[in-house]
């Protein structure tokens, strides 16, 4: 893995060091958030009981937070890593919200 071009000045490698700061926080809170709220989301949604889609949430639940973190780890562009994690979170967790209690 290539550690990337060494900033010119500064002020650049300051802007590079809060560039792999906020991608670690993404990746790990962001990921955890991201996978929390999408196995949230589909043990609500399985047409099983209750029991049983709980225990497929939290099996699958490993297997998004890995992916996430890795995929977010592996792209280029920080803005879309941020993007997709953090507003696929919240799109989730707006969701749950308005799906309520399951009956």
């Amino acid at each position: 893995m290539s550690a990337g071009p060494v900033p010119a000045s500064r002020h650049a490698a300051a802007r590079h060091s809060a560039g792999v700061v906020w991608r670690c926080v993404t990746v790990l809170f962001g990921g955890y958030a991201f996978a929390a709220v999408g196995v949230t989301l589909l043990a609500r949604l399985l047409p099983i009981d209750r029991a049983e889609a709980t225990g497929w949430g939290m099996v699958l639940s490993f297997l998004v937070f890995v992916s996430v973190g890795l995929w977010g780890l592996h792209d280029h562009r920080l803005g879309r890593v941020s993007l997709v994690i953090w507003g696929g979170a919240a799109l989730g967790f707006a969701a749950l919200r308005l799906l309520g209690v399951r009956p």
